[in-house]
C-alpha cells in the first residue's frame, strides 16, 4: 500500500513539473485581408447603414470632455469643441458654436447646476465607411444638482460626431429612466 502510494504521489509530482510554456504572440497586423461582406437588403431604407469599428481615442476624447463638464470646467470642455459646432439638444432646441462663444456658451450653461455627474453606460465610436465620418454613440445616465438643492436625473443617448480631432456635431435624446432601470443606476 505505501509503495502503491509513493508510485501515485512520484507520477503527480512529475506531472505537475512539465515545461510552463510562455503563451504564442501572434503579430496583429494593420491590415485585413478580408473582403467586406455586403449588406443585406433591409426591410426599410437606412441613411446611415455602412458602418464599421472607429478609432477608440474618439471614444475617450469625448469621455474626457463629459469628466471636465463634471468638473466644471468650462475653458476645457470649448476646447474639445471644433471652431464651428451644433448641438441638436431635446425639445428641438439648437446651439450653435464658435470660437469666439463656446467658452461662454458652455460657463453660463454649467452655472445652472451646483454638481454634475455621469455613469457612462455604453460607449462605441464608429466610422461612417459611406461619408467618411467618425461618430461616437454614448448612453450616460446623468445626474445634477440645483443652486435650491432640487436634484434630477435622466438618461441620455449621445450622438457626437468628430472632425479632425473636435467635436462638431451632437444629436442628443434624453428619456426619464424607467423605476426597474433607475433601481439598478441607483444600486437599490
Amino acid at each position: 500500500m505505501k509503495k502503491m502510494f509513493f508510485a501515485a504521489l512520484t507520477v503527480f509530482i512529475f506531472s505537475c513539473q512539465d515545461e510552463k510554456k510562455e503563451p504564442e504572440i501572434v503579430p496583429v497586423t494593420e491590415t485585413s485581408t478580408e473582403t467586406p461582406k455586403a449588406l443585406p437588403e433591409f426591410a426599410y431604407p437606412v441613411d446611415r447603414a455602412n458602418w464599421k469599428i472607429g478609432d477608440p481615442a474618439n471614444t475617450k476624447l469625448v469621455l474626457d470632455m463629459y469628466h471636465a463638464w463634471d468638473a466644471n470646467d468650462a475653458n476645457s470642455v470649448a476646447g474639445f469643441f471644433a471652431d464651428s459646432a451644433f448641438l441638436d439638444m431635446p425639445n428641438a432646441q439648437r446651439m450653435t458654436l464658435n470660437k469666439n462663444n463656446v467658452f461662454e456658451k458652455f460657463g453660463k450653461a454649467r452655472k445652472q447646476y451646483t454638481n454634475t455627474s455621469h455613469r457612462i453606460i455604453s460607449a462605441i465610436s464608429l466610422h461612417d465607411n459611406d461619408r467618411n465620418e467618425d461618430w461616437v454613440q454614448i448612453l450616460a445616465y446623468n445626474k445634477w444638482a440645483y443652486p435650491d438643492g432640487v436634484r434630477d436625473s435622466m438618461l441620455y443617448f449621445d450622438n457626437w460626431r468628430l472632425k479632425n480631432g473636435k467635436i462638431d456635431y451632437l444629436t442628443t435624446l434624453e428619456q426619464t429612466p424607467p423605476k426597474a432601470v433607475l433601481k439598478r443606476l441607483e444600486g437599490k
